[in-house]
């Protein structure tokens, strides 16, 4: 069964390397530029391209990834979808972050300040000895467009999907993720202490939830 995983905002497949070590047959679908004024769901409908659909597969998608993992299954029918630190629809989102819709706080948000702030919280986490998972994501972050970035934000403040996804989802999500706090979630399978990049600084607990849902 094929399966295919969809990075968070700003990351690419380096953030993959520990789940692709236990499903090295796997694909990364890397994102590429936005067009004008698209939309979440359009845009996910270029991806879906990428897909082969002529056989069973899995999606699992994180953070921005899951988003985009959600709206190709209103267009697809994989067998399994899975979401890591994300969210399946627009009440699992912060209040900031529905509140921006009608705030436009966000668009004073270029990309250059997203990476910035990103570089300031690899600091951070260098500072708790995840300097593996902080030197990917400054690695990442220096090579992501700023146009995607801003595309992004503004996609998901806006992101309010009408339509049904196709089935039921397996959600992965950590008790200490600040982005998208537990509080906001609905039928998840928790990891104590997981944060937002969980699946790269707990990629054990992770690829074990993985390997379950997969089976």
């Amino acid at each position: 069964m094929k399966i295919y995983l969809i990075p968070g905002l700003g990351a690419d497949k380096r953030m993959y390397h520990r789940q692709l070590a236990i499903f090295p047959e796997a694909e990364v679908l890397e994102y590429f530029l936005p067009e004008k004024m698209e939309t979440i769901s359009a845009y996910a409908k270029r991806l879906s391209e990428k897909i082969d659909t002529n056989s069973p597969f899995v999606l699992i998608g994180t953070s921005l990834g899951g988003i985009i993992s959600m709206e190709l299954s209103r267009i697809l029918t994989p067998h399994k979808i899975i979401l890591i630190a994300s969210v399946k629809n627009r009440k699992e989102l912060p209040l900031f972050i529905r509140s921006m819709k009608y705030l436009k706080l966000h668009r004073t948000l270029s990309g250059e300040t997203f990476k910035r702030f990103n570089k300031f919280m690899v600091k951070r986490l260098d500072s708790r000895n995840d300097s593996e998972a902080a030197q990917i994501i400054k690695a990442m972050t220096d090579d992501v467009p700023s146009e995607f970035i801003e595309w992004a934000i503004d996609a998901v403040v806006k992101w309010n999907p009408e339509l049904p996804h196709s089935q039921d989802v397996i959600h992965i999500h950590g008790t200490n993720d600040q982005l998208f706090p537990i509080s906001k979630i609905k039928n998840a399978l928790q990891i104590e202490n997981g944060s937002h990049i969980m699946n790269m600084t707990m990629s054990k607990e992770v690829n074990r939830l993985l390997l379950e849902a997969i089976k």
